[in-house]
């Protein structure tokens, strides 16, 4: 098994009472490696999927986007379910400054 990993940085708002983070994602898929890659996972293939949802969160109000309290748990659900297609996904990991995150793994969302 090997994991390929795919880390982003965003700066956001949140919160009742509105204040800002840097947030790092870092997406996780697991798989067999095929032909030297994870799953035959392609960066060119997986990279613009994962900017789109990005996009969407990047400096913003995070809670009007994700439709919920923007707890990190709940921004890491959310990108989970904006993904779920891709396949090998495996899980999403948000930090809020540099010591504390939470990790989702994507099985925990589809047994919901």
């Amino acid at each position: 098994m090997a994991r390929l990993c795919v880390v982003r940085n965003i700066d956001s708002a949140h919160g009742k009472h509105i204040h800002g983070h840097t947030f790092k994602i870092e997406i996780n898929f697991v798989d067999e490696l095929v032909n030297n890659m994870v799953g035959n996972l392609d960066f060119h293939e997986i990279n613009p999927k994962i900017d789109q949802v990005i996009n969407k969160i990047d400096k913003t109000y995070i809670d009007d986007i994700i439709k919920t309290r923007a707890t990190i748990e709940n921004i890491a659900i959310y990108i989970i379910n904006e993904l779920k297609d891709i396949d090998n996904l495996y899980s999403v990991i948000v930090w809020e400054g540099t010591d504390k995150y939470v990790e989702v793994l994507k099985k925990e969302i589809e047994n919901e």
